[in-house]
């Protein structure tokens, strides 16, 4: 072969070798510009955070994530995302979840949730979603199921004051006082604010600042506390108030 030949050959063997890694930078950037609502994560627990001027501040820590692209939804020219999260044992599935996941060839997952697309971005089933999707100083919201404190009093479930801890005032202190509507309507209305199961139901905390991003972990420090136990399932989302996170 001759010496011509031999340098062409090299010459289409290097440009070949560019193109392919143009390519993969061309799907990291689609996938890191990503605009999605929110993501789910799990609560880790709560520490605190120094910031530069001394202050000691409360801080919750989340994995959020990673999560995993199932399909997009076109609806009322809204364009939602539905997101995976958590490996789970295929037996541990029903079978509408775990054929539904295996036609779009994805690996076994606990939780489905749809959060909304901002940009129409082309996105594979199985693509990994990671903490990226939010940066330090957004706001965010946050959702969980709030602890269960059991059947409680109205005093700790109403915040009610109580009677007066006077002399003469029966052991009843604590009681809600009475429910009666006089003679009409001649019942206890609907909604009335008595003892009973506090807790442990779907709760949200708006206007929650996100303090750091860990991304080798998938770790967010968000400032003040969050709903939920250690361990708990959370919903992560760019806050809605002001658009939300479509002004981002």
């Amino acid at each position: 072969m001759s010496e011509e030949n031999t340098e062409n050959i090299e010459n289409t063997e290097v440009s070949q070798e560019d193109a392919v890694p143009n390519s993969e930078n061309s799907v990291n950037d689609a996938i890191q510009s990503l605009r999605l609502s929110g993501l789910m994560g799990i609560k880790l627990g709560m520490t605190h955070s120094i910031l530069d001027d001394g202050r000691v501040i409360p801080t919750t820590l989340v994995k959020l994530g990673p999560c995993y692209a199932l399909e997009k939804n076109s609806k009322n020219h809204k364009v939602s995302l539905k997101v995976g999260f958590e490996d789970i044992k295929p037996s541990s599935l029903n079978k509408p979840k775990l054929s539904y996941l295996s036609k779009l060839n994805v690996k076994p997952l606990k939780f489905i949730k749809e959060f909304d697309l901002l940009e129409d971005t082309e996105i594979k089933p199985g693509t990994e979603i990671k903490a990226d999707i939010f940066k330090a100083g957004d706001i965010a919201d946050v959702t969980s199921n709030s602890k269960g404190k059991g059947f409680s009093g109205v005093i700790k479930r109403h915040n009610f004051a109580g009677l007066r801890h006077t002399h003469g005032t029966p052991q009843n202190q604590r009681s809600g006082g009475s429910i009666g509507a006089c003679a009409y309507p001649g019942r206890v209305w609907k909604g009335q604010k008595m003892a009973g199961r506090y807790g442990g139901k779907k709760s949200t905390i708006q206007g929650l600042e996100i303090l750091k991003i860990d991304l080798d972990k998938n770790l967010i420090f968000i400032k003040g506390s969050i709903p939920g136990s250690k361990g708990s399932l959370v919903y992560v989302n760019h806050t809605r108030k002001g658009n939300g996170f479509r002004d981002i």
